[in-house]
């Protein structure tokens, strides 16, 4: 039994030693905590992400999986400190719940992914901008079909993500020479993120803002552009295929603005976090460096956001700490616990 413990904490302590950047970790436990919130159990909420959010199965799969890992280290832990005080009863139920998150860990594994999931490792949004042309967006545009051609549009001018096109996005025509784009945000808490942001184009400065301005003028000066993240990821890759450039995506747009804007913009630091949808400076760390914002194309020329942006000098209260484990001597409640558990 003794053995049994020993092993199962040096495989938490494994795979927890593989090196997470704290936006994963915070990702993570959102997810985990959005599971515990729903009562399916790890196991059945993962199920059900696949049924009903399939494109969202591997991070939620991975996010939970993560969670019992640091589950199991804190019940063993905790097991420890309560022997050395004689709890042997309690000490004895720690181990037994530590036991069953690794047998939900064998269960998740042996989940297949959904045919929606995406299963595929991220290309370096970096290296794919390196190597594209300078009109890469006035080629994507060009091969993009009527349809898609407002939401991709929107995407490569804005630098939105994906779940922002999905609650919908408002376009609106100011004058014959400025366009407005308005945006609410996603990945907002408390105090993470811009609930919204405006951001305002000069369409004399970009042949994709001029196009955009065309389109919203012909359906009355105000458009609400929707589309669903796989189904623009999907017009974005065929788009690229038709142009014959590599496959591009919506944060790879997003990444390229957030270039141009460290180019044009470099010493208004609070400006490009408000246009990426940010509530801190920090979080620019993220993105490309001004090197490809050269190629010019920029037509961003103000920006507008619902929140005042954090500087280094206020932490960023989003980041994840360091080390997040209770110490052997603490009696510590872990953020990954599941409450309640189905092997209880």
């Amino acid at each position: 039994m003794t053995f049994q413990i020993k092993d199962l904490l040096e495989e938490a302590e494994a795979y927890l030693a593989k090196p997470k950047v704290a936006s994963t970790v915070n990702r993570y436990r959102r997810v985990y905590k959005t599971m515990n919130l729903s009562g399916l159990g790890a196991v059945g909420y993962v199920a059900h992400v696949a049924v009903v959010m399939p494109a969202q199965f591997v991070l939620t799969r991975s996010a939970i999986i993560y969670g019992l890992w640091t589950g199991i280290s804190h019940k063993i832990r905790e097991a420890v400190r309560k022997i050395t005080q004689r709890l042997t009863v309690s000490a004895t139920d720690d181990v037994n719940l530590a036991a069953a998150y690794r047998q939900m860990i064998e269960d998740l594994h042996k989940q297949n992914p959904p045919q929606d999931a995406f299963t595929r490792k991220g290309k370096s949004k970096r290296g794919c901008l390196r190597i594209l042309p300078d009109n890469w967006r006035k080629r994507l545009a060009d091969n993009t079909s009527a349809e898609a051609l407002p939401a991709v549009l929107v995407s490569l001018l804005s630098g939105c993500r994906p779940e922002e096109l999905s609650m919908g996005i408002t376009v609106s025509v100011i004058n014959d020479r400025y366009l407005c784009i308005s945006i609410n945000g996603a990945k907002v808490t408390e105090k993470n993120g811009q609930p919204w942001r405006k951001l305002t184009f000069d369409v004399g400065l970009s042949d994709l803002a001029a196009v955009l301005w065309r389109i919203t003028s012909r359906k009355g000066g105000v458009l609400q552009v929707k589309r669903e993240p796989r189904t623009l990821h999907k017009n974005m890759v065929s788009a690229s295929a038709k142009a014959g450039l590599p496959s591009i995506c919506a944060y790879i747009a997003r990444h390229y603005l957030a270039s141009q804007l460290k180019h044009a913009w470099c010493d208004d630091k609070k400006a490009i976090a408000m246009a990426l949808g940010h509530a801190s400076t920090a979080t620019q760390k993220a993105y490309e460096t001004r090197q490809q914002g050269r190629k010019g194309g920029l037509a961003l020329v103000s920006v507008e956001a619902a929140r005042q942006v954090r500087t280094p000098d206020r932490p960023h209260p989003g980041l994840a700490k360091e080390d997040f484990l209770p110490q052997e001597d603490e009696a510590v409640a872990s953020p990954w616990n599941l409450e309640p558990s189905p092997y209880d």
